[in-house]
């Protein structure tokens, strides 16, 4: 290898030292703090004496040893302006790029390489054999977009007050009919302004970030995620830079770093972070790492690998040592019963040329699911991805955009609020590349769906844009799901024998041409193979799409109740439940041990443990009463009821938690109203463990409807509604919706509140969901009926279109029993 150098803008060169890595020596520059204040200040006063005096702007402004102490150490006291009457007249179209062109001049104090020419002295040259030369900048060569037509002159001239002092005058001069006699002034041109994007408030960029990192290393942490929020500065300053629109910028520590954080003053860090941020403002360096160079950054006290990920979308600063790159294999070694199928032993099935279409949760079991998919040969692997709420890992966000994009697209949706505070979901950024759907991401955006809609949408959106790139008659593909969005919906407008045309005009689909004539069913069926759903929600939806007679337009396997997923995983998915609740409970300063529960669903998989798990030692000795209410129950009793509408109103009064695992909206408005004019508790905590958002999607269309009306009423009574988000104290994750009713009741004021804890969704996915040892070998049950709906097919034997189950009409590789 060739060891190339580049000269940067900052003075140090970047050094090639290996393949994809570069070194930049940062010890000893020069960090210069205020340079934009300082700037904005001499723009603020040009601009008042261009407006108040009739002649030359000429002023003499004193530095502030408070915000530009480096120059003072320097002994530059003063700054003197002066531009003559007319080459500023059109101010008012330019004053913004004038005040980054001055930005620019003053800036080039943190360029070492040009600074020294104008202050050599304090860069340990002879200022008599190096006297100072002057710096020309042309603007009005550079600013070919603008109107500009000035050059700035930048001197530093001794001080005829103090001897050793100095100032700097800035002259401002019009480019055609110059004043200045430069033949007579030691200058130079400057010319490589465009090596450099200045970064206005990069001091107090860097002080924010510094404070941020700290805050997380008291903490014990080590690890700390900006997010480009809207009008967050930073990363409205970066994108002018070559890296362009960043999602998040992440800092990554070890302990001995973390340490030296804590035990420094933030004036001591905050040169690091400064440097950090001026390597961004250099041209050169930003396309060595946008073309995928990991460049090492030596600061004096720590070294800083910097590099781009997930699609160049995030930006990493790793101190002192390479932040830890993992792949999928990481996780798929965390299950071994997954990995063995991976590796194709004790079986020799395989996707090999299929593309497979999966929905399905963010989760580390998936991310093995999908690893599993291409070592078992699939041609391409598309994935809509189910997150109803709670903060995604960034190191899966990282595993899963390394994966190469001709293999792989996946998309999601990301949590919303309109105006009004009303939830809504849209298309979430953090995936794949949607650019090329921007049609459809806009009509989901102004549709404010719930999640369960928007979900169905994108979903079957994502999978037939698939379909119609399968031109090969040899392409075939399968579908696998968790939560029936596609195959219940597909399999009954394929039975009601709907045009392709149709079925794409009620999911926004533009249906190509050549297709618009043929059915429904004849397209998908000549490239789909089947299904395959994990849950029970999909399970009962495909069961009733098929009726009394099983029969579909497509086979469909699911494991949804085999005795794995409905015996072992729903321990487990009750226990992960009831612990999202404590943490959430404890974050708002409460106990789950006192609450009084209804429960829905009380009698089904997850339900029965629920139950069980909570009165065998989740509720406090005194407190062992918990409202049942399931369809299977024969008979009402105390605490006991067949349905809700049956429960004794004093239980209902007196009760400040719903759990919910029904997969339907129990609780009607009038229900709520209830509770809130004669309930006897102030709090009421809505609870969902079962898959999308329906569980209490009444109460989320009459909150809606609610918060939309002027002069809202519950039962005749004005009632004043406030809607807050549940914050964790200590960590600021969003855990949900706040709803607050204050009104009158027979003269008395009244306040209730209904927390609706991850906005409906399953409260477990917030945290950890169901741990891996437990999903390994459900995931691996879902992956050998998959495996063995694709060699029944290219054996030709697949099954008439009904549903099969395993354990119940095949077993787990699809043979039927």
């Amino acid at each position: 290898m060739n060891i190339k150098e580049i000269q940067t803008s900052l003075g140090p060169s970047l050094i090639q030292t290996g393949e994809h890595v570069w070194e930049l020596d940062l010890s000893n520059l020069r960090i210069f703090f205020g340079l934009s204040i300082l700037s904005r200040s001499l723009a603020e006063e040009i601009g008042n004496q261009l407006h108040l005096v009739p002649g030359d702007v000429s002023f003499l402004y004193k530095i502030n040893p408070n915000i530009n102490h480096e120059l003072i150490d320097m002994h530059i006291h003063h700054v003197q302006v002066y531009s003559k009457a007319g080459v500023l007249s059109e101010w008012i179209l330019f004053r913004s790029q004038f005040e980054d062109d001055l930005r620019i001049v003053l800036g080039t104090f943190q360029r070492q390489s040009i600074a020294r020419k104008l202050h050599p002295e304090f860069y340990g040259e002879d200022g008599r054999s190096n006297p100072s030369i002057a710096l020309l900048f042309p603007f009005y060569e550079m600013d070919k977009e603008t109107v500009v037509n000035y050059q700035i002159l930048l001197e530093r001239v001794p001080s005829n007050v103090n001897s050793g002092d100095f100032f700097l005058r800035i002259t401002i001069d019009s480019a055609e009919g110059s004043s200045l006699n430069l033949a007579n002034i030691l200058h130079e041109r400057v010319d490589e302004i465009g090596r450099r994007t200045y970064i206005a408030g990069l001091s107090k960029i860097s002080e924010s970030l510094t404070n941020s990192i700290l805050s997380a290393a008291q903490k014990g942490e080590t690890f700390f995620e900006e997010e480009n929020r809207h009008f967050s500065k930073v990363f409205e300053q970066i994108e002018k830079t070559p890296f362009g629109r960043l999602t998040h910028i992440n800092f990554y520590w070890e302990d001995q770093f973390r340490q030296l954080l804590i035990s420094s003053s933030p004036e001591n860090t905050l040169p690091l972070m400064k440097k950090l941020i001026l390597i961004l403002e250099d041209t050169d360096i930003a396309n060595i790492i946008k073309d995928g160079n990991t460049i090492l950054a030596k600061l004096g006290r720590a070294e800083v690998y910097v590099d781009l990920s997930r699609l160049d979308r995030v930006l990493n600063f790793s101190f002192n040592k390479k932040r830890t790159q993992i792949d999928s294999s990481f996780y798929l070694k965390r299950m071994s019963l997954l990995e063995q199928i991976a590796d194709g032993k004790n079986h020799k099935l395989d996707f090999n040329g299929i593309h497979l279409f999966l929905i399905h949760h963010i989760t580390s079991e998936i991310i093995s699911l999908i690893e599993t998919f291409r070592r078992l040969k699939a041609k391409t692997v598309d994935v809509a991805f189910v997150k109803y709420g709670g903060n995604i890992p960034p190191i899966y966000l990282d595993v899963l955009l390394d994966i190469p994009t001709e293999q792989f697209f996946m998309a999601g949706l990301e949590f919303k609020l309109t105006k009004n505070n009303k939830p809504y979901y849209g298309v979430s950024p953090l995936y794949s590349d949607f650019g090329k759907y921007k049609k459809f991401k806009e009509k989901l955006e102004e549709s404010k769906f719930g999640f369960y809609d928007a979900m169905r949408y994108l979903a079957t959106f994502l999978f037939f844009q698939k379909l119609f790139h399968l031109k090969n008659p040899s392409d075939k593909i399968l579908l696998i799901e968790d939560g029936g969005y596609i195959a219940p919906i597909l399999n009954q407008r394929c039975l009601e024998q709907k045009s392709l045309l149709e079925f794409c005009e009620e999911f926004w689909i533009d249906c190509p041409s050549e297709y618009q004539s043929i059915s429904l069913f004849h397209f998908v069926s000549e490239r789909l193979i089947g299904t395959i759903e994990h849950t029970r929600n999909g399970y009962d939806r495909l069961v009733k799409v098929g009726g009394n007679e099983n029969k579909l337009a497509l086979p469909a396997f699911t494991i949804a109740i085999s005795g794995e997923k409905t015996k072992e995983e729903s321990k487990e998915v009750a226990f992960s439940i009831l612990n999202a609740v404590e943490n959430t409970l404890h974050g708002l300063g409460k106990v789950l041990s006192k609450r009084k529960i209804i429960l829905l669903g009380s009698h089904g998989n997850i339900g029965s443990f629920l139950h069980k798990y909570l009165i065998d030692g989740r509720l406090h000795d005194s407190n062992k009463k918990v409202t049942c209410v399931d369809l299977k129950i024969a008979a009402n009793e105390s605490y006991i009821y067949k349905n809700f509408q049956q429960i004794n109103p004093e239980e209902w009064y007196g009760s400040d938690m719903v759990i919910g695992v029904t997969g339907d909206s129990v609780i009607k408005r009038d229900q709520f109203e209830d509770w809130i004019i004669n309930g006897n508790k102030v709090q009421l905590f809505l609870v969902s463990g079962s898959t999308k958002t329906v569980e209490f999607a009444d109460f989320n269309d009459w909150m809606n409807s609610l918060n939309g009306s002027e002069n809202p009423m519950i039962q005749n009574i004005p009632v004043k509604l406030e809607i807050e988000r549940i914050l964790d104290p200590q960590t600021q994750m969003d855990l949900g919706g706040k709803y607050i009713f204050k009104f009158l009741n027979h003269g008395t004021e009244q306040e209730k509140t209904i927390f609706l804890l991850s906005d409906g969704s399953p409260i477990n996915f917030l945290f950890f969901g169901v741990p891996t040892e437990s999903m390994d070998p459900i995931i691996s049950q879902l992956t050998t009926a998959s495996l063995g709906m694709v060699n029944l097919f290219r054996s030709q034997k697949l099954p008439r279109p009904k549903l099969y189950a395993v354990d119940h009409t095949i077993n787990q590789w699809g043979e039927p029993l």
